[in-house]
């Protein structure tokens, strides 16, 4: 995937969802919620690969073996990083503003 393509999808996966993955106790974000919901991050990684060991860890901690699989490199990890930071630090209610935000400043096309 090249970065327009993780936008994209990332992107896409939060507008539809326009709710956090997160425990339903302490609030804390997780790739993949018990209530089926997904986090930023958590929405490019494929069932047959998650691990609930992924709980807790940014995509920085993520397995390189996994990011590889899923068509991740180097170059996407920052923007990765940023995805996850709307996702996890910022209302539902702000995503479609921060991710035009990240658009404009890395390059990208946004389309929604």
């Amino acid at each position: 995937m090249n970065k327009q393509e993780i936008f994209d999808k990332v992107a896409t996966h939060l507008l539809t969802q326009m709710e956090k993955s997160g425990h339903i106790v302490t609030s804390s974000c997780l790739y993949r919620s018990p209530n089926g919901l997904k986090c930023a991050i958590g929405c490019l990684i494929p069932d047959e690969l998650y691990d609930p060991e992924f709980e807790g860890k940014t995509v920085i901690d993520l397995p390189i073996d996994l990011l590889k699989t899923i068509g991740i490199n180097d170059d996407h990890v920052y923007l990765l990083r940023v995805l996850q930071t709307v996702h996890d630090c910022n209302q539902p209610s702000d995503w479609k503003e921060e991710l035009r935000l990240i658009a404009k400043i890395n390059g990208l096309e946004f389309k929604y």
